[in-house]
């Protein structure tokens, strides 16, 4: 077994194979979260390049918003009220992950050394690291989970 200090990121990477395009409705993009039981999606352009993440963060701050917008109609008549929780309602479908995603976002390679991303992670409190190949396309995440493996693993390997 290697040792911990020469672990690459593809040796504890999770594979992830969804993605969402930059130009697609938020809707459609928490479809997919949801589908798939994902905290993170990377976020792709029309040729595939990573240029951002759309994080369950992201999804909390716009819910703070529409909270917001929601809280206030607690000063207009029932009539307004109703018409504008509908057009909050609406908002949805008109919202872009663009509008929402984190970016720019820093990726790392497979080949990046473990405890290099673990570094990232930490100094800049980061969740998840996007893995991209050579053409800077989405192959797979890098999570706190994922190090958390690797710490059982060779913890296991070290306490016998």
């Amino acid at each position: 077994m290697k040792k911990i200090g020469e672990l690459k990121v593809s040796d504890y990477m999770t594979d992830q194979a969804t993605v969402v395009d930059d130009t697609a409705k938020l809707s459609k993009a928490i479809g997919l979260m949801e589908k798939y039981r994902l905290s993170v999606l990377p976020v792709v352009d029309n040729q595939g390049e990573i240029v951002g993440i759309l994080t369950n963060t992201d999804l909390i701050g716009i819910t703070h918003e529409i909270q917001a917008d929601i809280s206030a109609l607690n000063y207009v008549s029932e009539a307004t009220r109703d018409f504008l929780i509908q057009m909050i309602m609406e908002q949805g479908d008109t919202t872009f992950v663009s509008d929402v995603m984190t970016s720019p976002v820093e990726t790392i390679t497979p080949n990046t050394n473990l405890v290099v991303a673990a570094r990232k992670l930490v100094d800049r409190n980061y969740h998840h690291l996007p893995v991209v190949d050579e053409l800077g396309t989405p192959i797979g995440i890098l999570t706190t989970t994922d190090f958390v493996r690797a710490i059982c693993d060779h913890g296991a390997m070290v306490a016998g």
